[in-house]
């Protein structure tokens, strides 16, 4: 069973890879949905790291809603 980070304990520093550049993140990382990499869909579980988050999630996102025909 693999280790879950608890942002609540300030002791608790487990590391993971960024699912987008392969950096390092200390902690729980950002939701990296709605980013399709190599093919596969990124799932809540993964996690990506904050500049990831602002210039590759964050745009994926704003293109989904942009993209959406019951929005426009």
């Amino acid at each position: 069973m693999s280790h879950k980070y608890n942002w609540m304990d300030k002791n608790d520093t487990e590391v993971k890879s960024c699912s987008i550049c392969n950096e390092e993140i200390y902690g729980m990382g950002n939701n990296p949905q709605p980013v399709i990499l190599n093919g596969k869909k990124l799932e809540v579980e993964d996690s990506c790291c904050r500049d990831c988050n602002d210039n590759v999630v964050i745009p994926a996102r704003i293109q989904d809603i942009n993209n959406r025909k019951d929005l426009n």
